[in-house]
């Protein structure tokens, strides 16, 4: 080949217009352009920042491997990428720019002569949130070993506390076609961007979770010496779908993660997974203001205790008390009212549907509660849990026993049932009150010999309660729902039945005697003779609210003074039978409480002081004395072995008087006696 001239240069520059092959002369030239403008600008900068030395070690990362690094690296990894979201989150979700990129941005001319090596460094980075999602991974994981198990559960723990930290307080709702098509202004264009990739990320990371609760058995056949590591990330993974919840439980994906937390709250493996997850829904249930997202959570539990029963499988009892903490306030006929006030503002909306939807984006954005829907959604969820507890109540193995002698599964959750229906039986309507008297009438009549105690009260409460709200206009003798209440009475001698259900036997006992008036004296005095039976052999926490509740019946009936007299100065024929099933065949008045002049002398202070202020018709201090705050104080007490004892003060002889005490008139004490003059007559 000749020398080169013009025409030599005049070809190099055409190949490089003309894009020419790669590798060859036209290359070298821009090579040594970009190493001479890398030298000038490092000898120009000054040091590097910490925020620079971050970025860089990012990058560097970015281009190796993740599985190639150390547990203590990808620990370090994750701690700087945590603290990198949390101080730039705009570019957390975004993939970060090489620096030959930015220079190719202000170049175009140079971009266009290297685009394959541009491309190949630009689909090898991720954003800093992607890369998080690899390392709590374990697929991308290069063995099984416990170290990885374990940065993978950091590295998930981290993303829940930074979405905790990140997730906004509306629902995203991400831009149509038509609004995508309209010319908008950076800004905008730069937020619809933020909020589509962390929607993306976000989704990501919920189908991280599930994906790995749903294989945590598959993973642990991979590797049988880490079973624990493994059910400690799948628990790990649950965790963090119950704090999602409870955290951001408006924000999108919401119903996903509700199919997943109320499908695990019955696990029946796992203590922890289903208490975890039953917490989550009652926070759900406690704090949902409008009502709505209470009402899809009651739907889906529903369903799940529905298929559970079809297909005769066992339901936890704390699956349905989750039901307690909704705070239904609505009744059911108000609710109706307030499904007609809708539709006929659904009729308005039709013949205006602009201001239709002007009002339904002013919805939106008004953090104030619609009583409408509000009304609606408690009445559909108060509806719902209805329906729930009927079906426990007239399920047909109620009654069944197993074959080693121990309850159905259907008896575990009655009296769940029955403490969530006497808490809502004051809002249900006329025709719901009937069937329900009529199926607790059924169910103590039948099954009062093999309900529990709790079970029993709770039956009994429920009644009580539908017949003092709604039902109380209907004739109905309440002596059928009494009578069981008088036979429960001695179960409180066993400390564990003492220790649990006090509280409710009170309730019971005050919504019987004290809420309305009992018209048999001899009903009334059978209770009070069995209470103070009762008191005499009952642990201390529970003796000493019944005798406080005797003293309250003493001073509403005051035929019962009757008690209180000897039995020698009562004329009355027969004998008392405590055994027999009705009170008033107890004949109670023909002996006394003599069991009060017995409890004077008890052990404790407090059950001896309330023995003596019932034999003395001494009135109670309320709200002080009052049962259930006695049962809360004496069971503290019992709780921390603490007895009462009386302690009397005194003063020291040698201590000094203040000064208010020495104003006052004191006697002087006479220690010796000096004797009169007796002149000596004596002697004489």
């Amino acid at each position: 080949m000749g020398p080169k001239g013009k025409g030599g240069k005049a070809a190099v520059g055409t190949k490089k217009r003309e894009r020419g092959p790669k590798g060859g002369a036209a290359e070298r030239p821009n090579k040594k352009r970009k190493e001479k403008r890398n030298d000038a600008g490092s000898s120009d900068a000054a040091a590097p920042t910490r925020k620079q030395k971050l970025q860089a070690q990012h990058q560097n990362v970015i281009l190796s491997p993740i599985q190639s690094l150390t547990r203590q690296e990808r620990i370090d990894l994750i701690a700087e990428l945590s603290e990198a979201i949390l101080e730039d989150p705009s570019s957390a979700f975004s993939t970060p720019k090489t620096e030959s990129q930015k220079e190719h941005d202000s170049e175009e001319a140079e971009a266009e002569a290297e685009p394959e090596r541009e491309t190949e460094h630009i689909t090898t980075k991720k954003s800093k949130m992607k890369l998080l999602l690899d390392l709590a991974d374990l697929r991308q994981a290069p063995t099984t070993e416990e170290d990885h198990v374990s940065t993978a559960r950091l590295a998930m723990v981290s993303i829940l506390a930074l979405f905790q930290d990140l997730l906004p307080s509306y629902r995203i709702r991400l831009p149509t076609a038509a609004e995508t098509a309209v010319r908008v202004n950076r800004e905008k264009k730069l937020l619809w961007n933020y909020e589509r990739s962390l929607l993306t990320h976000y989704q990501a990371y919920l189908k991280l979770l599930e994906r790995t609760w749903d294989q945590r058995n598959k993973l642990a056949t991979v590797d049988p010496s880490v079973v624990t590591a493994y059910q400690g990330l799948a628990v790990t993974a649950v965790l963090s779908l119950c704090e999602l919840l409870k955290t951001a439980p408006h924000f999108n994906f919401r119903s996903n993660i509700l199919s997943v937390v109320v499908r695990q709250t019955n696990n029946l493996t796992c203590d922890e997974v289903s208490e975890a997850c039953c917490v989550a829904v009652r926070h759900v249930f406690a704090t949902d203001a409008q009502g709505e997202i209470a009402l899809e959570a009651t739907r889906s539990m529903a369903k799940l205790i529905k298929e559970r029963f079809s297909t005769g499988n066992r339901v936890v009892p704390r699956v349905l008390k989750t039901f307690l903490s909704l705070p239904l306030r609505v009744h059911e006929d108000e609710a109706q009212a307030a499904k007609l006030a809708a539709a006929a503002n659904a009729k308005k909306r039709k013949k205006d549907k602009e201001l239709a939807e002007i009002e339904n984006d002013m919805r939106e954005g008004d953090a104030t509660v619609d009583k409408i829907v509000l009304a609606r959604c408690q009445s559909e969820t108060l509806q719902t849990i209805t329906l729930t507890y009927f079906r426990i109540l007239k399920s047909d193995d109620l009654g069944k026993k197993g074959t080693d002698g121990s309850s159905s599964h259907v008896a575990e959750l009655l009296p769940a049932a029955l403490e969530g229906l006497a808490k809502v039986a004051h809002l249900i309507n006329i025709d719901t009150v009937v069937d329900l008297l009529q199926v607790l009438k059924d169910l103590l009549k039948q099954h009062i010999g093999d309900l529990p105690l709790d079970a029993a009260l709770n039956c009994i409460m429920t009644a009580f309660q539908t017949l003092h709200g709604p039902g109380r206009e209907m004739p109905v003798d309440q002596k059928e729902f009494v009578v069981p209440l008088y036979s429960q009475i001695p179960f409180l001698c066993t400390e564990h039945n003492a220790w649990n259900h006090t509280d409710l036997m009170i309730q019971c006992l005050n919504a019987a005697f004290l809420k309305r008036r009992e018209l048999s004296t001899v009903r009334a005095a059978a209770f009070i003779k069995q209470m103070c039976t009762v008191a005499l052999h009952a642990p201390s926490y529970t003796a000493a609210p019944i005798l406080a509740f005797v003293r309250q019946m003493i001073h509403r009936y005051p035929s019962m003074n009757q008690l209180l007299e000897n039995e020698q100065e009562v004329v009355m024929s027969g004998a008392y039978t405590p055994d027999a099933e009705d009170p008033e065949h107890t004949n109670p008045f023909a002996t006394s409480a003599w069991e009060l002049a017995t409890l004077k002398f008890h052990v404790s202070p407090m059950v001896a002081e309330h023995a003596e202020g019932a034999a003395s018709e001494k009135m109670l201090q309320l709200p002080v004395e009052a049962p259930l705050t006695i049962r809360k104080n004496a069971s503290q007490d019992t709780s921390e072995c603490y007895i009462a004892q009386p302690f009397h003060q005194k003063r020291h002889p040698l201590a000094e008087r203040s000064d208010d005490n020495s104003k006052k008139r004191r006697r002087t004490q006479v220690r010796f006696i000096t004797p009169r003059q007796t002149q000596n007559y004596h002697l004489k």
